[in-house]
């Protein structure tokens, strides 16, 4: 028996109706932070979420619980039932009939603007404030520091990734950052779908902190290989028109995105106890679009439009 299913039954053993009852349990698909498992409980199924050890251990579990109960009560997310702060045990409703999202979905315009409309609703969530508070520039700072105090591996270009970290804090910075409620963490795995009743929910808020809403935008962009098109029509929907400012907050953001998951991989694959992901391929494929996207020609003058410099 391993460590992840010792804390699942200590876990069972402490919800008390559960008692007496018929129960029966199995690993539940996903996780790369997590280890997950399907309980069913006299025949009710529940999901039950593990922590894993490594770089999850670095998450705080009850900021990602409080965005949890904020999903739920925004209709967003599955109901939470159970948390228990000592283990960082959580446990779900179990989504019948739901399916994770694939990275062809999102092409699909109805999925597409049910996406926009689930991440706003978390957005303009009030009466609650996560305990966490970063930046997408103290996330990313962070990355690189774990990454380098673990003797991850560093691209050769870390020099070049962590100058564009400054250029992007000091012009997004100095325009400033309203925190709101935000996910951070839009894998597309991470969106589960009932294709007969229409409903998108949005699960796994370990990374969820109070930051920019533009920060959301990109790691739903990066994520899912958005185009340039639908970079657009996610502003002009979300805003309800196009922001030039905010669609070059987006861009940038892009940029910052890329080199914060590739070193959160790094991190990854150094302490990781979860073995079921490739992180070399998740690194690979954001640092190939960073090398490109860097050399964009517009990157100067997003710069100084977010920064409100004059353009020269």
């Amino acid at each position: 028996m391993n460590d992840s299913e010792t804390k699942l039954l200590e876990a069972i053993h402490c919800v008390d109706i559960w008692k007496k009852k018929e129960i029966t349990y199995e690993p539940g698909l996903g996780g790369i932070t997590n280890n997950n498992w399907k309980v069913c409980v006299g025949g009710e199924p529940f999901f039950i979420k593990i922590p894993g050890k490594g770089a999850g251990e670095t998450i705080d579990r009850n900021n990602a619980h409080m965005a949890d109960v904020i999903a739920a009560k925004e209709g967003i997310g599955p109901k939470v039932y159970y948390y228990f702060e000592a283990t960082w045990v959580e446990i779900f409703e179990w989504l019948e009939g739901y399916r994770t999202l694939n990275y062809g979905d999102v092409f699909n315009p109805v999925l597409f603007h049910k996406i926009i409309d689930t991440i706003r609703k978390f957005h303009q969530h009030k009466g609650t404030v996560l305990p966490v508070k970063k930046s997408p520039f103290e996330q990313t700072n962070e990355m690189i520091r774990l990454a380098k105090e673990i003797g991850g591996y560093l691209p050769p270009e870390i020099d070049r990734m962590e100058w564009l970290t400054h250029q992007i804090e000091d012009s997004i910075g100095s325009a400033g950052i309203n925190f709101v409620p935000c996910h951070v963490d839009h894998w597309t795995a991470n969106y589960l779908y009932n294709d007969d009743t229409k409903d998108l929910k949005l699960t796994d808020f370990e990374y969820a902190s109070m930051s920019d809403i533009g920060w959301d935008f990109s790691g739903i962009s990066t994520t899912n290989y958005f185009t340039e098109a639908m970079d657009v029509e996610w502003i002009r929907t979300y805003f309800g028109e196009f922001d030039e400012v905010q669609f070059a907050r987006m861009k940038l953001f892009k940029l910052l995105s890329d080199i914060s998951w590739s070193m959160w991989s790094s991190v990854q694959i150094t302490k990781s106890s979860v073995k079921s992901f490739d992180y070399y391929m998740w690194m690979g494929t954001k640092l190939t679009r960073l090398r490109a996207s860097w050399n964009d020609p517009r990157l100067d003058y997003w710069l100084n439009l977010v920064k409100n410099s004059p353009v020269n």
